[in-house]
């Protein structure tokens, strides 16, 4: 059994069918693994047959993105699309969703993406009336965060269209309301590759988002090296606002996945973003909107991606691919950055096909763009790293979680996870630290400079990273959701 300390933890921590399964649903019928307490369970879903999104929950809404395997809509059947769904959290039940069905031509070459099934990779960024996602056809967009229950608010009229739903067919209660949408691949010539695999960002009345731009379908070019990896969109209206314009693609090894963050230094605000070329860049935010997209303006660079990895013996290093796979070589930033007390943490990796290689956990001050340590313990990763207390936790595709002092980078300890782990990254909550791998494995370890584990977890499916608020954790994997309470 998971002990009370671990739930009280989880507690004291404020940090598509859809079946609904109650709390008195038979032990032997639920997905929940020990040790977690059947008890506990609050309620249990079946959401998709993949799932990549950590859950956000704002204001009595449980946002959740995954595909539409289980989709369940009177108009609509599944597309190998995805989903965005409302829920209520203290239920589990559904408010809304909004359906956003697979883009064929995207599996057209010499574009290459939309292909594999994985769905909605976007965590919505929220205000008090609007969500902001990527979606996986390769446009932002807009939503009412109630949905269609308080009309059709518009300027976007097409839901119907949009969602692929026969001629005639009415929009429900329970669809989502557009309210603009941004096409990337016509307004911005972007060529994503695989998926659309990040989220967006808000910092003031701009919204900045990376645009997944990447390799052709047989993975020996970028397709268009001149388009923008990120770019602004004013949130009111959705018209573009600015874009990098680094030349972030025409060096880009594989694609732009990363997340752009927010970072606060000297009483300014300054946008992060990873670069698929390897690159942090801090960019100043746009402040008013002119006729013309501005382009940002860099404030610095810094490479996390040594010169080492890049060149060896004068000769440029082979990148890895998923034919030629290569431990050797130069990796880019899919992880989000990581922004504590003025400084961030970031580090290198490629996508888990191309096999665990040579990485880099780099930390850097906020303001400078210079680096104060960096660390080759923690091997290709897409994880995010975690700090908390001083501490620095990461995962890597090589089956380690590492523990290192967030000021220095000394490497405290280091667990074998038995697997690498790269749909999901490690979260503290209360005491404890969360991580999975791709074996279908959670493990929770004490926090510290000494390991200590506490558990190992094995689902049907691979967890994702979890999330606990309101005295309720949060664990999603690739097909279930679980909400757990906590017990004294």
């Amino acid at each position: 059994m998971i002990s009370r300390s671990i739930l009280f933890s989880v507690y004291c921590f404020a940090f598509a069918c859809p079946a609904l399964i109650s709390q008195a649903v038979e032990p032997s019928k639920s997905a929940l693994p020990a040790p977690f307490e059947q008890n506990d369970l609050l309620w249990e879903l079946t959401l998709a047959s993949r799932q990549y999104t950590t859950p956000v929950l704002d204001n009595g809404q449980l946002f959740l993105g995954m595909n539409d395997y289980f989709l369940e809509h009177p108009a609509q059947k599944t597309t190998g699309g995805g989903l965005l769904q409302c829920r209520n959290p203290e239920t589990g039940a559904l408010d809304w969703q909004m359906v956003i069905p697979r883009f064929e031509e995207g599996d057209i070459a010499p574009s290459h993406f939309n292909r594999w099934t994985c769905g909605l990779c976007s965590r919505p960024a929220l205000d008090e009336s609007r969500l902001y996602i990527v979606s996986p056809r390769g446009d932002i967009l807009c939503l009412d965060r109630k949905g269609q229950a308080d009309g059709n608010d518009g300027p976007f009229k097409e839901e119907a269209a949009y969602m692929e739903l026969p001629d005639e067919t009415k929009i429900q209660t329970t669809d989502g309301d557009i309210i603009w949408a941004h096409n990337m691949l016509e307004e911005n010539k972007v060529v994503p590759h695989d998926v659309c695999g990040s989220s967006p960002l808000l910092v003031g009345n701009y919204l900045y988002a990376c645009t997944s731009n990447g390799q052709d379908n047989k993975h020996q070019f970028i397709v268009n090296p001149k388009a923008p990896a990120l770019i602004v969109l004013n949130k009111d209206t959705g018209q573009l606002a600015a874009v990098e314009n680094e030349g972030i693609s025409s060096r880009t090894f594989h694609c732009n996945w990363s997340s752009p963050v927010a970072a606060e230094v000297n009483g300014e605000t300054l946008v992060l973003f990873g670069g698929g070329d390897g690159i942090l860049y801090a960019f100043e935010p746009v402040t008013a909107t002119t006729g013309q997209p501005q382009t940002l303006k860099k404030r610095w660079q810094y490479d996390c991606c040594p010169e080492r990895y890049r060149i060896k013996d004068g000769q440029l290093q082979t990148y890895s691919n998923h034919s030629k796979r290569s431990q050797e070589g130069p990796s880019e930033i899919i992880a989000i950055p990581t922004v504590v007390d003025g400084r961030v943490y970031v580090p290198i990796g490629q996508s888990p096909n191309h096999g665990p290689g040579q990485g880099m956990l780099s930390c850097v001050d906020v303001a400078t763009g210079k680096m104060i340590w960096e660390s080759d313990k923690v091997a290709r990763t897409t994880a995010q790293p975690c700090v908390k207390d001083g501490l620095v936790y990461i995962s890597d595709y090589s089956g380690n979680l590492s523990c290192l002092d967030a000021d220095s980078g000394e490497l405290y300890w280091q667990h074998d996870m038995e697997s690498g782990a790269w749909c999901a990254s490690p979260v503290v909550i209360g005491e404890n630290v969360y991580i999975s791998t791709e074996k279908r494995v959670m493990w929770i370890l004490k926090t510290g400079t000494k390991k200590e584990v506490l558990h190992r977890a094995r689902f049907r499916l691979s967890p994702i990273t979890p999330m606990a608020q309101d005295g309720t954790i949060y664990i999603p994997t690739q097909r279930h959701l679980f909400a757990l309470k906590a017990s004294f």
